[in-house]
């Protein structure tokens, strides 16, 4: 609040918290035992958000915080502006003094306010420093990104705290290194669309230790397969059909991960499944006269979803084709669906896509909801009519709204003695498991593609984001690939995960 009490307004100088590992997640289990560097109390009834506790953690490569908003709120889609005011020097010489807090070299803004039409929503997240001002008639001076400071957050869906992850020793232009001494203190502010500030914590204050990046590199094949034997697949959005048009880094990145099924979203309705056949044909070539076996979504207008699979593909007609619930008769879901026969069982699968942006409460919120409870609907009538023993359900679910889609899929399934789970997917350095980033986006990483799986019938042995940046030479090399593949392939990472069935190997 702003009237901040005694207690809110203290400088406080933690201890770090070495033994702690934090992964960007959005499940905060990793937090409980950090220490709280701030407590705001609750003094911001109206506003858009009401600061509570602040949590920081650290380590060689990020400086972490765990952050209570009081509401549930969307961070980059919020009713006004949360900046974070960083001293990242702790020296009050540097920067400038902003708010009360002396020496502010970096700002954060979460939804930076709408510069072309004031007072109207903004979205994304801004970076500023308060030493370099770059020209805005210059079109050559460097902008400032959140991805220049390695920033990214959990979840990307509504909550009341999320927690944020900042790189240490960026040097941005005229500006101090982030996190490189041994303290740095900080402020939050909320401010409203008309820029009045409604909320203020105090002034927070941590330690930190020195930089160390000495790490051995990991001597176990990162994208081997588990000793059990079981079903590799892939699930990934290729960007309006950039399997087809640059179809190298793809190549080259299935190669490397070798499934026995992929699951693609974001074709286009002029793309086709024979084309679709030559890529993996090409790249991952099978024994045999049999060739990949592809099923082309014929729903979802100028964005298709695709199956491509190794083994056999059987029609599951009620998600063959699946209705959308709010167009015309003709209009159908982004989503399609199979069924893969393997050691006398049943596998349903199904890739999907579902509406994007908008944030909790919105109508593209309310479309993704709608979306799959349709689709939830399709596979009740699927598993009473198709002998089906397990299910996966993977794509891009774009949940940059409420958590509802999700909820609705692995809690609210409706059938008896069935449940989807979330595959825990993370990057490799098991440090997020962000799927999508786009630096020429407002937005910065996160975690928009899941891969639920039923449970009951279904292990996974091993789930993760590939982001080939994260290989190092040996296995770029020994994989045959680039460090940049992925991200030259597409703004989502591939989500991989090794399954099996429960009672009986794959």
């Amino acid at each position: 609040m702003l009237a901040t009490s005694l207690f809110a307004s203290l400088v406080l100088g933690l201890q770090p918290n070495p033994a702690g590992r934090i992964v960007i997640d959005g499940r905060f289990d990793d937090w409980a035992s950090v220490p709280i560097a701030l407590a705001d109390p609750a003094g911001a009834p109206k506003a858009a958000v009401d600061f509570g506790e602040v949590r920081i953690s650290h380590d060689d490569r990020f400086v972490h915080l765990l952050m209570d908003f009081g509401r549930t709120v969307n961070v980059q889609k919020l009713d006004g502006t949360v900046l974070l005011l960083l001293d990242c020097d702790g020296n009050r010489e540097t920067g400038k003094s902003m708010r009360g807090l002396g020496g502010v070299d970096v700002i954060i803004e979460l939804t930076p306010a709408n510069a072309e039409f004031p007072g109207q929503a903004g979205e994304g997240v801004g970076l500023r420093s308060t030493t370099y001002q770059p020209d805005p008639q210059d079109t050559a001076a460097r902008r400032l990104s959140p991805y220049d400071i390695g920033f990214t957050f959990a979840p990307t869906y509504a909550s009341d705290r999320f927690e944020f992850r900042i790189r240490r020793g960026v040097e941005l232009p005229q500006t101090a290194a982030t996190f490189t001494r041994d303290r740095f203190t900080g402020k939050l502010l909320f401010r409203d669309r008309a820029g009045h500030a409604r909320d203020e914590t105090g002034a927070f204050s941590y330690e930190l230790t020195p930089v160390n990046r000495s790490a051995k590199p990991k001597a176990r094949d990162p994208l081997s397969r588990p000793g059990e034997a079981g079903l590799r697949i892939v699930s990934w959005n290729v960007n309006q059909g950039a399997l087809l048009a640059n179809s190298e880094p793809f190549g080259r990145v299935l190669a490397a991960v070798d499934p026995d099924v992929i699951l693609l979203q974001e074709l286009t309705d002029r793309n086709t499944a024979g084309q679709v056949e030559g890529v993996l044909n090409r790249w991952l070539p099978r024994d045999g006269p049999q060739q990949w076996d592809v099923v082309f979504g014929a729903g979802g207008g100028n964005l298709r979803c695709v199956i491509a699979s190794r083994l056999e593909l059987t029609p599951a007609k009620p998600v063959e084709l699946v209705p959308h619930p709010m167009w015309r008769e003709d209009h159908y879901l982004r989503a399609v669906g199979t069924i893969i026969e393997h050691a006398g069982k049943r596998l349903l699968v199904i890739s999907v896509h579902l509406r994007a942006r908008g944030r909790a409460g919105s109508r593209e919120d309310l479309i993704r909801g709608l979306e799959l409870e349709t689709l939830r609907q399709a596979i009740r009538t699927a598993m009473l009519g198709e002998n089906i023993n397990g299910i996966i359900v993977a794509g891009d679910f774009n949940l940059v709204g409420s958590r509802r889609p999700l909820d609705l899929m692995t809690k609210w399934l409706d059938l008896e003695n069935w449940s989807l789970e979330a595959a825990q997917a993370y990057q490799l350095d098991g440090l997020s498991n962000a799927t999508w980033s786009d630096p020429d986006e407002p937005f910065v990483p996160g975690r928009l593609d899941y891969l639920l799986y039923s449970d009951a019938t279904l292990t996974v042995l091993r789930s993760f984001v590939l982001d080939s940046r994260d290989l190092n030479p040996r296995w770029l090399d020994r994989h045959g690939l680039k460090l940049h593949d992925t991200a030259s392939a597409s703004d989502h990472l591939p989500l991989i995960a090794d399954v099996k069935w429960v009672d009986a190997g794959l």
